[in-house]
């Protein structure tokens, strides 16, 4: 009897802390997953701000003051370290999602080919010397950087959630 109501004793002491230790446990993994979640937004968010900086770039290169060698100085090292920002997403996203890789390398492509072009336009203008020079009207396509955006932002959106489990076939990375 005494074996039995110890035997019952212990068991209604490990198995509640049993459970506690297993409720801990999962509420620690849980911790983590919604930390490691919270960090890839917090990138695909960073990769964003980037684009849009690198959209915005010749607008600063259009809008110098002057063409001292200090502001070229200045605005040289903001473009190359918005391209090394720009290829370091791209490594980072195609190691975390190679679905919104593609999407990002098509996004960076298509705002290259507007960018490009309008950085080397506005490194030809002179500085600017009044305020009416600060309008710059129609420098670039904004709209299909917008648009370029807009799409990546749709990827990004879907890779989180529910919905990335439920990958079509035809959504599926080759390789």
């Amino acid at each position: 009897m005494i074996a039995m109501t110890t035997a019952v004793l212990a068991v209604s002491i490990l198995v509640p802390v049993a459970i506690a230790g297993l409720i801990a446990i999962i509420n620690a993994l849980l911790a983590q997953v919604s930390q490691a979640t919270n960090h890839r937004r917090e990138s695909y968010a960073s990769a964003v701000r980037t684009l849009v900086a690198w959209i915005e770039f010749p607008y600063r290169v259009r809008r110098r003051v002057d063409d001292e060698p200090g502001t070229l100085k200045d605005l040289a090292d903001q473009g190359h370290t918005l391209q090394e920002q720009l290829e370091y997403n791209r490594a980072w996203i195609i190691s975390e999602s190679p679905r919104v890789a593609v999407v990002y390398s098509g996004v960076l492509e298509r705002i290259n080919s507007v960018v490009g072009p309008a950085v080397s336009d506005a490194w030809k203008n002179v500085p600017v010397s009044s305020s009416s020079g600060m309008v710059l009207g129609s420098v670039m396509d904004r709209n299909s950087c917008t648009d370029a955006l807009v799409e990546l932002e749709a990827a990004i959106a879907h890779r989180f959630g529910w919905r990335r489990f439920r990958l079509r076939r035809r959504d599926r990375p080759s390789g």
